[in-house]
């Protein structure tokens, strides 16, 4: 049995009556804790035979409106040149 329809004349109605009632809550509790030990050892042994450019640097900014800053620049040719150039900055407000 075969039934053919008009696609044109085609009427489809349909009601539905629909009630949703949602409720959500949430409490999100975190409390983080990181304990970090860090213990840094180490020992450089370096036998140098020619030349050589050793450093010391301390930087800190501490306090209210302090700024620091230190651009740091080494150089090494191997058996020619060791060269350090430090240019840098301290401002308090």
């Amino acid at each position: 049995m075969s039934y053919w329809c008009d696609p044109n004349e085609f009427e489809f109605e349909k009601e539905i009556d629909v009630d949703v009632e949602f409720e959500f809550e949430s409490d999100v509790d975190i409390d983080f804790y990181k304990d970090v030990d860090v213990n840094v050892d180490y020992w450089v042994d370096v036998n140098i035979d020619g030349n050589e450019a050793t450093f010391a640097i301390d930087v800190e900014a501490i306090g209210k409106d302090t700024s620091t800053e230190l651009d740091l620049v080494v150089l090494v040719i191997e058996d020619e040149l060791s060269s350090i150039t430090a240019v840098g900055h301290s401002a308090v407000a």
